[in-house]
């Protein structure tokens, strides 16, 4: 019997629902999906609260049109706006009798970093913990512990909270729709985790996703965010710079933003874009000119981007690499160039494996698909098991990555 769930994104421009199911020869296929543009969200408060409902709704039924079917529960994405990356290092004594690692030890390290933490004072709903390492007697870092022989397990541990504000109030929009929520993730990790190799992960890779009204990066260790930051600007913000200094609308501006190529070639280089304006005239602009607008909002993202690794020095490496998604920035011709000799590293874009929805403007939706299946199966195992077992989220790690390895 196949196994059907859905799930609702809230990106900066647009809401998209999802209905999947459990494929024969893929881990799930979209069967049913709904995009409904609406004005997002801002310093952590919704642009237009009254449309948010409405915008909702119409997702939802575009995505139960299209698999025939109904939603009457679902899994929700929570945005980078409303949530917040948190690390410790927790320890404890290993009890076993001989000695070695259980998951008793990985359950009592993980809530030893919790409690450094004092989460339950923070007044944020936990979504996820995850491990970026283990280590046994402060010996080398490693993802598979169980078995390892020694006197004290320590670990990182990512923690990933929501803000109860954004909860309660889709919670009530869902409602309203007469749809309960299976639980609330974070697409931010379900895109880590399906955009990268557990071998890409353990090289604390940088994830930027830059979407239409900002940009996320993030730091990558093992299953975890050790760091998370969302920055104001993004590829909306090229459009508009556009609209403004051409006089034309934003519909006009991002055809010229789309076409516009970062690295041309000599005929390219000397080719004026165009755009067919809404009265059905076309006018041409100087390239010089549209270049040195898109451009200089492109390094003010890129100035603010250096400025957060800064931030983040103590958990990026030398060595680690750039990958880049989104819809605001990564489907403009020589972007990926561009920003490698910006940034002075190495950039890639990844490739989503989906049959559906393969642009990087969806990875983010196809992240949080990927966490929902995960959070399925789990439920599905922990059912099938006596006592459900203590280590519960952290077991389909585990497979994961021996299944990777």
């Amino acid at each position: 019997m196949k196994t059907v769930a859905s799930a609702i994104e809230f990106g900066t421009s647009k809401i998209i629902t999802l209905i999947a199911e459990s494929g024969s020869f893929t881990r799930c296929e979209i069967v049913g999906s709904g995009t409904v543009p609406y004005a997002g969200y801002s310093n952590g408060e919704w642009n237009d609260r009254a449309g948010l409902q409405p915008a909702i709704e119409a997702a939802v039924n575009a995505a139960e049109v299209e698999a025939k079917r109904r939603i009457q529960s679902i899994f929700v994405g929570v945005p980078s706006e409303y949530i917040h990356v948190t690390t410790a290092v927790g320890e404890a004594d290993i009890l076993s009798p001989d000695g070695r690692v259980t998951e008793d030890e990985i359950m009592r390290v993980m809530d030893d970093a919790a409690d450094q933490l004092k989460l339950g004072e923070a007044g944020g709903n936990v979504l996820h913990r995850s491990p970026a390492w283990f280590s046994v007697d402060g010996g080398r870092h490693t993802m598979s512990p169980i078995g390892a022989k020694g006197k004290r397990l320590s670990a990182l541990v990512s923690f990933i909270q929501a803000d109860p504000y954004f909860i309660e109030d889709v919670r009530g929009c869902l409602a309203a729709l007469g749809i309960e929520v299976s639980a609330f993730l974070a697409p931010a990790l379900g895109m880590a985790i399906l955009l990268m190799s557990f071998d890409e992960r353990d090289k604390t890779p940088i994830l930027i996703d830059v979407g239409y009204l900002n940009t996320e990066v993030s730091v990558v260790e093992g299953d975890a965010l050790t760091f998370h930051a969302v920055l104001p600007i993004g590829g909306g913000d090229i459009t508009a710079a556009l609209a403004e200094s051409l006089q034309i609308s934003m519909d006009e501006a991002e055809a010229i933003k789309r076409d516009y190529i970062f690295t041309p070639d000599e005929f390219d280089a000397q080719s004026d874009p165009q755009v067919r304006l809404e009265n059905g005239s076309v006018i041409t602009f100087p390239r010089s000119f549209v270049s040195q607008t898109i451009e200089s909002v492109t390094e003010e993202l890129v100035d603010d981007i250096l400025q957060t690794f800064r931030y983040a020095d103590e958990y990026i490496a030398a060595r680690s690499q750039v990958y880049i998604t989104g819809g605001g920035l990564v489907n403009m011709r020589g972007a990926k160039e561009y920003l490698a000799e910006k940034l002075n590293r190495s950039v890639r874009i990844p490739v989503v494996k989906a049959a559906r929805l393969n642009n990087p403007r969806f990875s983010s939706s196809l992240g949080l698909m990927d966490l929902v299946f995960d959070a399925v199966e789990q439920q599905a195992s922990d059912a099938g098991e006596s006592g459900g077992g203590p280590l519960k989220g952290l077991k389909n790690i585990f497979r994961k990555q021996s299944a990777e390895e």
